[in-house]
Parts: C-alpha cells; sequence; structure tokens
C-alpha cells in the first residue's frame, strides 16, 4: 500500500530511540573515531534533515549503557513541512541495527528534552543463574546463585528521598551539587533467575545508578549486611568502598514530562513479575 503522505509544520521535534550500547562509546560524541549513538543519530539526521540543526539527550549514557526508550530533541533552524511518518522510518533504516527509532512526534515550543524532563527511570539486569549462555552475558551482571532478593528489599528503602549521593556518584568537575531526589525503587522477576532492579529520580548524577546497584550487589550475595548501604549513603564519602557494576546490565528505559510536554515521555516497564516496590508518598 503506498504511503499516505501527512506533512505537518515544525521546527521542534522529540524523538524516541533505543539503542544496544555495547558497541558505543557512550551516547555523547567523543573526540576523534569513537563510535557514539549521538554520532550515527545525526549521521543519519544530516541525511534526512539537511544540516541545519542541533540535537539535545535526556540523559546521556557512558559506554556500553543501553536504552530502550532515551529521548531526544530535535530543533530545525527554520520550520519545515515535514512527515513525521516516513522521517522515523527513513532515521530507522539509516542507523545501524543497534540502534532502532521508535517515535518521531513534533515538540510543543519551549521543550527541551533533558531540562523539561522530571524524572527519569534506570533498569539494571542482575542473573543468578549458575551459568549463563554468552548473549546474556551481554545484557546482564552475573552474581550468580548467591544472590538473595531479602536483603536488597531491606537494604533499597534507604535510598528514597532527596539526599546527598556523594558516596554514589563521581565528582562534577564544575562543583554541581550531588543531591538527588529518589522516587522509587523496585525489584521485578524477568525470567527464572534473571532479576530487574528500577531506581526512578527527578535526575542521576554520574554513574550512580551503577555506583547504587554495585553496592547493594554486594549486599544481595552476602558479602555486606543490609545496613552497611544506609551508612554508606549518610557518610556522603565516595571513599567507602564503592564498587561500580559492569555497564552491560544498565538500560534508560523512561523519561517523564509534564504537560504540556507529556505525551513526549516513555516508559517501558516490560510486563515483568514486581516483587516488591517502595515509592515515595
Amino acid at each position: 500500500m503506498p504511503h499516505a503522505y501527512h506533512e505537518i509544520a515544525t521546527r521542534d521535534l522529540a524523538l524516541t530511540i533505543a539503542y544496544d550500547g555495547t558497541a558505543f562509546a557512550g551516547y555523547a560524541r567523543q573526540k576523534g573515531e569513537l563510535p557514539t549513538v549521538q554520532g550515527a543519530l545525526e549521521e543519519a539526521l544530516v541525511t534526512v534533515v539537511g544540516e541545519g540543526f542541533r540535537t539535545v539527550v535526556a540523559g546521556r549514557t557512558d559506554r556500553g549503557v543501553h536504552a530502550l526508550a532515551q529521548v531526544v530533541g530535535l530543533s530545525l533552524e527554520e520550520e519545515r513541512s515535514l512527515d513525521l511518518s516516513k522521517v522515523r522510518k527513513s532515521l530507522d533504516s539509516l542507523t545501524p541495527a543497534s540502534i532502532s527509532v521508535l517515535a518521531v512526534k513534533a515538540a510543543p515550543e519551549g521543550f527541551h528534552a533533558r531540562f523539561s524532563a522530571v524524572w527519569r527511570r534506570y533498569r539494571y539486569l542482575i542473573s543468578s543463574r549458575d551459568a549463563d549462555v554468552p548473549h546474556l552475558r551481554r545484557l546482564c551482571w552475573h552474581l550468580g546463585p548467591d544472590f538473595r532478593a531479602e536483603p536488597l528489599a531491606e537494604a533499597a528503602p534507604a535510598m528514597l528521598g532527596e539526599r546527598d549521593f556523594s558516596t554514589f556518584c563521581r565528582r562534577d568537575p564544575g562543583g554541581g551539587s550531588l543531591y538527588r531526589r529518589v522516587e522509587e525503587v523496585s525489584l521485578y522477576s524477568v525470567a527464572t533467575g534473571v532479576w530487574a532492579l528500577e531506581i526512578r529520580a527527578n535526575a542521576f548524577c554520574h554513574q550512580m545508578v551503577r555506583s547504587l546497584v554495585g553496592y547493594l550487589g554486594l549486599v544481595a550475595v552476602g558479602d555486606k549486611p543490609a545496613s552497611a548501604f544506609a551508612d554508606a549513603l549518610a557518610a556522603a564519602d565516595r571513599a567507602k568502598g564503592v564498587t561500580l557494576a559492569p555497564p552491560e546490565g544498565l538500560y534508560l528505559v523512561g523519561v517523564g514530562y509534564k504537560e504540556p510536554y507529556a505525551e513526549l515521555g516513555t516508559l517501558d516497564v516490560g510486563g515483568f513479575r514486581e516483587l516488591w516496590s517502595y515509592t515515595l508518598p
């Protein structure tokens, strides 16, 4: 069936993309020839919309980190008449197979993919299987059969609320605040021996999720007591033995916006069986 064209006049767009971060040196462009998600996406954009544009991302991801629902704001130099369905399909075909362009929407005036966001949600996958197939090792952290969900349920609520996350964040070179507000933490059963720990916050500082999960991983396998997690948080000191969880288990799965931008946010919970969830009142 031939495509039914439907063009609208717009200057600002919101793209929702997913990507396997395994082969990328992170989302943001790097000096030199390192492959990045931004580089691959903007190369495709040049073909589709020309040279006159800039992009802003909701949350930069590091080397090897994935996304199921990343939001990218696209601003054109001047208003254009575009068929957004055709733009999405063209971008999806021009980007590598490790990137999927899920949606392209017109954005209201004033939309900023990063600063308009009111929360982000990250998912971290953990395997408690005795042995994993190689494909699963690429996508999660293998902690093995010593993993226990109960100590996580005891420790995790300590992160809820607005607090100084200095223990679990890399220091901002610009001296920015490391206070963040964690609004929800949940554990899901994904499959036999595979778990999803999800954290939603207003924002995350550099390596915060991997640091939190790294410490909670030690709690889950019995290397640290559950009470030690609250003590480490209260210390606000990165020297307190933080272990980074590997990047391959981390996924950005949702970005939330308020009106008039609410429809631009996306979330993929995945239909998993929820074991427990703690949320700020």
